[in-house]
């Protein structure tokens, strides 16, 4: 019997409409929420059940408080139940159902269905043989069954299922169950438990008497833990990763995710070492609309590599608090147990390669044309180098203030108290006062500035060996005038333009004696071609160097018609009219020559994927290249990269001395499964391989097992006095074989590596998008 339209209306007020119509698996999902099965996995290497309904399935609309039926048969009896087989299926709101056969009380709203069972609700998609649903109070009783939960493409087998669907508050409960992301009937991770909960307002779930099992060998037992369900932060096991150096051992960390609110979570990591003992490393962090906060504290007790069995630490702490519109503060401290320490476990905060570890706080005050600080900066030294002077308390003042028409005047002030951190003795007061008179006109086709500033610092400083004044004050104006032109042409009638912008500027201090005055927080500043216009050669204030100088310069530039930045050239040096006799530490940071090297940079975008960056400082003099660098980059897309390198220092250290390097990085995607990335750093003149790695990392949806090769230098100062010469590099060579899982909160791309290096992996250009 084929019943073609049937509407039954009870006092219950559930209306079921029944469509005597063949169904080709095609029924309505919730119109509020309208997602396609492929849509709904949005994990790129998931794959859809073959079981789950077709897209065509999820069309259509149900009215709020009905149940809409196909089926090709229908019968009911005693206006009450209903039976229906053939193709099945129901729709109410959120819910769908494909079954054969289903039986209907319409006056409790409950549906029992048996035989080749398909239930959905948007959230979760179950397929069983057995299913009892209330589809007035919206909730399912489901026996043995296999499910898929739809937002993230976890699946697994239960015992038995309990939902409910109803729209903001639908939770899933499993028992005896299994629960994964990975694909297929062997995955590669899975959590079997007594006891599963998941919600979706929560999106996270809850597993009681659970086993955590990987290539489904037991390896740890959990009575109770909690874990993500989507890319939300939540309580939980974070992906553990397994791997073995030759410096640690076998390394193993397990990280635990605790979701202490909203606002506030720690991170608590075991790391277990081989051949060093077991490291414990917490991160704690707070974030509100004025205030975030990280503590990172990690600790090994009695490394079992070290002779003296020592204890091994670090911690790091950062902290920024906008107290209001005017005033922030910022504080930043880092510090470990020895001077090995980041070599030997490397960290995220700092460098293999860097010398120091800088420690600073700060009070920030920014109002409409003035600005002030409070700072104090200390540093710890990772080797045998002169410890710099801390800084206990820094405090500075800016205000500037209009004066006429394209005029203005500031004030910048500064004191500073200096304190040797290895010398008690060692210390000075510096107090700072800057006024300036500044001038500036601005129009499309060109700009001028000039200012006139005065210099007057006065420094109370210790008595030592060096026989230093203890009181001394020095005086000094600035005059610096500067002017450019902006120039531009099109090319063609298709927009393309080049633009030409030369400049010139005259600068002049006079000299004055200085060598009384202690060397405290001042360095050459790095020579490039932007610098040629800076008014000052030092960093800091303890050496003003004397200037009379004319520097000429120009950079041209190329566009597409897009606005996209093609090309940029510059080109420019510096004309002494007088000799700068000021020095730093000896006589190399005098200037004697006539002028400076000439000064060159060029940025070309050779196509979408070509890259090309170069700079140049040449000495017309004596006709050599004092420094030169080039890179250049082919990028197919953000995993996909070849970039090649070069560099070249005269000087560097000493006169003659020549430091010449290449290096080429490179990360490359070979196919779905397969990354390679690999970095070298050659010293030519030296002939030593300064850094290398080369790593092959095959990738799973749900784990990824990386070996990598690596030769860098193990930079040991432990031994070493402060003050006595950098001992000789020495390398370590090792072999790293890491295995990590995905799927649990977690992953990690090769593509980072490139930046552990000591070089690390930086883009060579600079031009405007």
């Amino acid at each position: 019997m084929v019943v073609r339209h049937l509407t039954i209306l009870i006092a219950s007020a559930v209306s079921l409409s029944a469509h005597a119509q063949a169904l080709d698996t095609r029924s309505p999902v919730s119109n509020q929420e309208p997602q396609s099965s492929s849509s709904l996995f949005t994990q790129q290497c998931s794959a859809d059940p073959d079981w789950l309904p077709s897209d065509e399935v999820f069309n259509g609309e149900s009215q709020p408080g009905s149940v809409d039926v196909w089926a090709d048969y229908a019968e009911i009896t005693g206006n009450r139940n209903a039976l229906y087989s053939g193709n099945v299926a129901f729709r109410q709101e959120n819910q769908w159902l494909l079954t054969e056969s289903a039986e209907v009380d319409q006056f409790t709203g409950e549906i029992k269905a048996f035989d080749g069972i398909r239930y959905g609700d948007g959230y979760i998609a179950i397929r069983a043989e057995e299913i009892t649903a209330d589809m007035e109070r919206q909730n399912a009783h489901v026996g043995a069954a296999e499910y898929v939960m739809l937002r993230n493409s976890a699946h697994g087998r239960a015992e038995s299922i309990d939902i409910d669907a109803q729209a903001g508050q639908r939770s899933v409960r499993l028992g005896g169950s299994s629960f994964t992301t990975c694909p297929g009937e062997n995955p590669a991770w899975q959590i079997i438990a007594q006891d599963i909960e998941m919600n979706e307002q929560e999106s996270w779930g809850t597993a009681r008497n659970a086993q955590f099992r990987v290539f489904n060998i037991p390896l740890l037992y959990i009575p109770k833990f909690t874990f993500p369900l989507t890319d939300e932060r939540k309580t939980g096991l974070l992906y553990p990763t397994v791997k073995s150096t030759s410096r640690n051992g076998i390394e193993v960390e397990t990280p635990w995710y605790i979701n202490l609110a909203p606002n506030e979570d720690l991170t608590i990591t075991p790391r277990y070492m081989s051949e060093r003992g077991l490291m414990m490393m917490t991160e704690y962090r707070t974030l509100d609309e004025t205030t975030s906060n990280q503590f990172n504290i990690e600790y090994l007790s009695s490394d079992k590599k070290q002779d003296d069995r020592a204890d091994r630490y670090a911690f790091r702490l950062e902290s920024f608090t906008e107290f209001n519109d005017e005033f922030t503060g910022y504080i930043e401290v880092m510090e470990v147990s020895d001077s090995g320490y980041i070599n030997d476990f490397t960290s995220e905060f700092a460098n293999r390669a860097d010398a120091h570890l800088y420690r600073r706080a700060q009070l920030n005050y920014k109002a409409e044309n003035i600005e002030a600080q409070f700072q104090i900066e200390d540093f710890q030294m990772l080797g045998p180098y002169t410890s710099p002077y801390r800084t206990v308390p820094r405090i500075s003042y800016m205000q500037t203030m209009p004066f006429a028409n394209h005029t203005e005047v500031s004030l910048f002030s500064e004191f500073t108290h200096f304190r040797n951190s290895e010398n008690a003795d060692d210390y000075a007061t510096r107090l700072h006062l800057e006024p300036k008179l500044s001038f500036a006109w601005q129009r499309p086709g060109w700009d001028v500035e000039s200012d006139l500033s005065y210099y007057l610092t006065h420094y109370e400083q210790s008595n030592d060996l060096s026989g230093r004044d203890r009181s001394i004050t020095r005086g000094l104006p600035q005059l610096r005038a500067r002017a450019r032109i902006h120039l531009e042409r099109s090319l063609d009638e298709s927009g393309r333009m080049q633009t030409l912008s030369p400049q010139i500027q005259y600068l002049y201090v006079p000299y004055e004696d200085q060598s009384e005055i202690g060397i405290y927080d001042t360095i050459l500043i790095q020579d490039d071609y932007y610098s040629l216009f800076r008014p000052r050669r030092f960093a800091g204030l303890d050496r003003i160097a004397d200037a009379h100088q004319v520097t000429l310069g120009a950079s041209t530039s190329y566009f597409a018609d897009t606005g996209q930045e093609l090309l940029r050239f510059s080109l420019g040096q510096i004309f002494y009219l007088d000799e700068s006799q000021t020095q730093l530490f000896d006589e190399s940071s005098r200037i004697t020559a006539s002028n400076s090297e000439l000064s060159g940079e060029l940025d070309f975008r050779v196509s979408d994927n070509w890259y090309f960056s170069s700079a140049i400082q040449y000495d017309t003099t004596l006709e050599l290249a004092r420094k030169a660098r080039l890179a250049a980059e082919y990028r197919k897309d953000s995993e996909n990269l070849v970039q090649f390198n070069y560099r070249r220092v005269r000087g560097l250290t000493e006169a003659n001395q020549q430091v010449e390097q290449v290096g080429v990085v490179s990360a490359w995607r070979l196919n779905q499964d397969w990354v390679l990335a690999s970095h070298l750093y050659q010293d030519i003149r030296e002939g030593t391989t300064m850094d290398a790695l080369l790593a092959l990392q095959y990738e799973s949806c749900c784990w990824s097992l990386r070996l990598s090769a690596y030769r860098r230098i193990n930079r040991r100062f432990d031994i070493t006095v402060p003050g006595d010469n950098v001992p000789d590099a020495r390398f370590d060579n090792g072999l790293s074989l890491q295995f990590m899982l995905t799927g649990l909160g977690g992953g990690g791309g090769i593509i980072n590596m490139l930046q552990q290096s000591i070089f690390g992996y930086r883009r060579p250009f600079y031009l405007n998008d």
